[in-house]
Parts: structure tokens; sequence; C-alpha cells
């Protein structure tokens, strides 16, 4: 059960009738200020406790904290209604200024976790203390154990993290509202799993996977930290690999001020670009520092993305979707069985069937294909998002789950499909019965199938995770040149429409038919009368038959 309030105002309870708000819709995601939009009339008692920029919104789900930020924006309707526009508390880091800063001269430098505690602090001085924060857990490191930073262009608080820190360290921003004050964490990865699972079938509602390419390079010029100018009017120089001999190598190879890869160069071709390291003063480090940037360089990204339904509005033992948690995902026509990150949430607070998730993980791969059906996925992703559990499927699932997707359409010079699954929830006194519908629509270049699959899931023990026995029963209608065929799988009984026939086929040879008013078979039985015209074939009740006239 959702609540909402402003400030100390309690705006929403579904079971008081006064306190109503209408279309209420809450959309969170990871590293973003997140909104909350509700429509309020002029008859609800708190209508004018809602200030502009100064009230608090909260959202509670059963009691936990979901959602907390300020009003941004008010419209008002013809009837004074009005539609309220909600961001989230991290939109409080806006609110300030980080003055320019340096820690790159000399010998000033610092860590990842004085860095966001010099930026929080510095909030913290320009804010009211409903809009600070607290320090919390940082995780996020630097693999040198500092970094070397500047600014001297008035980004305000929110900005400098994301540019100074999460752009180039990665990590996650969270809140946390503890007793003694809200607490803002900085996580390079989260540790919850939920509960609750994402299957095909189930509440699996859509699948992607996004194949980039346009950060591939094939060879970089890598540049380190600043050298003096020996006159004023000298341009800026900065340390290169130029004077390091160069190197041949089966695959990574140096040459002049830039590395590049051989493999890489034969598959796409030359593709230069630059990259820069201000706290590196020496070439061979650089050249370590470009050896490992195009190590990465030449790969690919590859995003799966999924959404899913969630199933605790219909059972209150199962977790609801709640950001930055891991979810276990089981898809076997996409080859998956991984965990992925709870990167984005839709919630509609009076019509939580409607909520949706949206989870993933990226990886990166040279080739878009693997070749090598020895190996497994798990030699070839290297975690982007420190996910603690790889895809784990075989390369040739990776092949098959490029050429199959879920509720998409998918098209070839012949053939189009399009699958769409619905599901059917349906509680019984143990609520162990769940009924799926899956139904394929394919089209070729001379025919139109639909196949109705019905899955039966019979779940003996939900809570205990027993294991769930199916039964499938797989009917089709196909259209074939102008004619419908009716069928069932594994029956050897057809039945053909044609325009001016409907035949009975049994192992495709026909058997009986209708054409031009007339019925023709290979036997027949009646199993009571037979009419001709006015006259009858009519069993007696001792046993013999009449042939009479009848009216």
């Amino acid at each position: 059960m959702y609540k909402v309030y402003s400030d100390n105002y309690l705006l929403y309870d579904p079971e008081i009738e006064t306190l109503k708000i209408f279309s209420p819709k809450l959309d969170v995601e990871l590293n973003k200020t997140g909104s909350f939009d509700f429509l309020i009339h002029p008859e609800h008692p708190y209508f004018d406790k809602l200030e502009k920029l100064k009230s608090i919104i909260t959202v509670y789900q059963d009691g936990y904290l979901i959602f907390r930020g300020r009003i941004l924006n008010d419209a008002q309707g013809f009837y004074n209604e009005k539609q309220v526009s909600c961001e989230g508390e991290l939109a409080f880091l806006c609110d300030s200024i980080q003055r320019p800063w340096d820690f790159m001269s000399g010998d000033k430098h610092t860590t990842v976790e004085e860095l966001f505690t010099f930026f929080i602090e510095n909030h913290n001085s320009q804010v009211d203390s409903d809009r600070q924060f607290k320090v919390g857990r940082i995780t996020v490191v630097d693999p040198n154990n500092y970094i070397v930073r500047s600014d001297s262009t008035y980004l305000n608080t929110w900005d400098s993290i994301n540019k100074k820190l999460i752009e180039t360290n990665g990590g996650y921003l969270q809140v946390r509202h503890e007793e003694d004050g809200n607490y803002i964490d900085y996580l390079d990865d989260f540790d919850v799993i939920s509960n609750q699972t994402i299957e095909f079938a189930k509440n699996l509602l859509d699948f992607d996977k996004i194949m980039k390419g346009e950060d591939i390079a094939t060879a970089i010029i890598p540049l380190g930290a600043k050298e003096e100018s020996e006159t004023e009017t000298s341009s800026e120089k900065r340390l290169t690999i130029s004077d390091l001999e160069d190197e041949e190598a089966d695959d990574i190879c140096k040459k002049g001020d830039y590395v590049y890869s051989k493999e890489a160069v034969k598959k796409y071709g030359w593709i230069f670009k630059t990259q820069t390291w201000d706290d590196v003063t020496q070439a061979i480090n650089l050249l370590r520092k470009g050896k490992e940037y195009l190590s990465t360089s030449i790969n690919q990204s590859v995003t799966i993305e999924l959404s899913g339904f969630d199933l605790a509005a219909l059972n209150k033992d199962i977790s609801g979707f709640k950001l930055g948690t891991y979810i276990k995902v089981y898809t076997k026509p996409h080859g998956i069985d991984s965990t992925f990150l709870v990167k984005k949430l839709s919630i509609e607070l009076t019509n939580p069937t409607s909520n949706k998730l949206t989870l993933g993980t990226t990886y990166l791969t040279f080739t878009e294909q693997t070749t090598n059906s020895s190996n497994s996925t798990s030699n070839l992703i290297q975690k982007v998002e420190n996910v603690e559990s790889n895809l784990g499927i075989t390369n040739d699932a990776i092949i098959e789950l490029q050429e199959q997707t879920s509720s998409q359409i998918s098209q070839t010079a012949t053939e189009i499909i399009k699958t769409v699954s619905e599901d059917y929830y349906l509680k019984s006194d143990a609520e162990e019965l769940v009924e799926s519908i899956n139904t394929k629509f394919t089209q070729t270049n001379d025919s139109f199938e639909f196949q109705f699959n019905e899955f039966w899931k019979e779940i003996e023990d939900v809570q205990a995770g027993t294991d769930a026995q199916f039964q499938e029963i797989t009917k089709y209608i196909r259209f074939e040149n102008g004619n419908i065929i009716l069928g069932e799988e594994g029956n050897k009984l057809t039945l053909r429409i044609e325009n001016d026939r409907i035949s009975f086929l049994e192992n495709n040879a026909e058997i009986a038919y209708w054409q031009n008013r007339k019925f023709y078979a290979v036997d027949g039985e009646f199993l009571s009368s037979l009419k001709l015209g006015n006259f009858a074939f009519i069993p007696r009740q001792n046993g013999n038959l009449s042939f009479k006239k009848v009216t």
C-alpha cells in the first residue's frame, strides 16, 4: 500500500476517501534525480499546503520510503485542479555551487573519498538543513589511490560530482534515510538480491540487446601530464610516448606516439583516438595506460536491457522492485540465466499491476558472433558494472540470442515472426496455479500461420521453490495459398478449407470432403438415423431397420 506526504501532511491514503490524488506516477533511475507527478483537486483538505520548491514530498510503499523530493512545477487547470511535478532529492545538489578549486598544481592531489566529501561539505554549507546530506559509505576508489582534478567554471554540485567523479570513476549515488539523518553513498556496486525473479512467459515484458560500435578505436595516442612551456608563446605540450622504442607484437604494437592492435586494424581499419591522463608524468607508465585503454577500445559495447512486471502486487510474500537491487532473470529462448541490476522503476500508485522495472548489464566483446563454441561467455565478458555473476551462457547461446527476441518483430527476406506473451495469474486458495498463453504469428513468403501454445504451470510449493510441472498443447491455424489449414501438433487429422471445397485429411491424405452441395467420404457411419428428402432409415426398438416416409 502506498502513502504520500507533503511535509507532515498526509496527501494520499487509499483507505481514506478524502485523501485522494489522481494519476500518481513515480519514475526513478540510478544516478538520476527522479520524478513524481500527480493531480490534486481543490476539495483536498491539504490542497493549499503545497509550496513550490519548499514542500518536501515523500512516497512510502508499505512503510518503506521509495521517494523523497520537492515540488518543482505545478499547472492549474480549468477547474482549479493542479498538476504537480516533483523532482527527487538528488536535485538538491543543483542548489549549490562548487567555486574554483585545484588538486593539480604542485603536490596537490586527493582520493575519491576526499573529493566526494569535499563536494558534499561545500554543498551543505550553502543550503538549508532539509537539503543537506551526511557523507555515507564510499566504496569507489581510483586504481592509483589518488586523483588529480581542478575546475574553474563554477559548476553546481550535481554536475561536479558527475563530471569529476562518476564519468571518470563510475559508481552509483544512493541516498539512505536513517534516524539520525539523510546519508548519501557513493558505491561501486550494490549487494542486495531480491527474492523476486523475472522469467520468460511469466513476468518478462520486453527484451533488448543493443550493440554499439561508435566507441571502437583501433589505435590510441596516449597523452600524459602537461609539460612546462619554455616560452610564453609556445603551444601547450603534453607527455607522449614518442621517445620510447617501437614495439612489434602479435597483438598490440607501439609505433611513434601511438599504440595499435593488428587484429582490430585488420577487422575495422585504422580508427585513431586520443586519451589523456593528467596525472601520468612518466612515459613508460603512459605506454602501459595506453595499452590497457586500447584493449577495451577495440571491443564493442553490448548492453542487454529487460523490463518486467512486479509480481509483488499479486503476492505479498514477494519483495517489490527496488532501485539498486539485483534480480535473477531466467529466459530460456534468449539463453539467459543471470543476475541483473535494477536500474529504473516506473510505478503507478493507484494501478500497481502496471509497475515496471528496467534492468540490465553491459559487457564488451571483440566480435559480434563468437565462433569458438568451447568458450563460455564468462571468458569474454569484462564486468563494466561489477555484476556479481556473468551471463553464464555458451557462445552458441549468444548466437541464438542475437537471432531471437521476445515480443518484437523479427524480419528476414522471407519471414516475419512476432511473438507475443500474455500472462494470466489465477489465485486459488494456495495461489498455486499460473496459466500463461503464448501466441506466435509466423508469415513466410507463401503462408501465414498462427500457433496457440497453452501452458499450465502447477506450482506444488511456491515458498519451498519446488520444480514446476508443465503441460503444453500446441494448435495452429495456417493460411496457405488462399486456403485455411486447421490442426494440432501430434494429431494426424487436419481440416483444409478451400474456396469451393472443405476437406478432411488423415496423414495428408484426403478421406472426406464437401463440394458443390455434396459430401464425399471413404467410409460412413450414422449413429442414429439417415434422412433422404421425405424418407428416412430409422432403427426400430427390436433392432430392425425401417425405411419409411417422414414429414
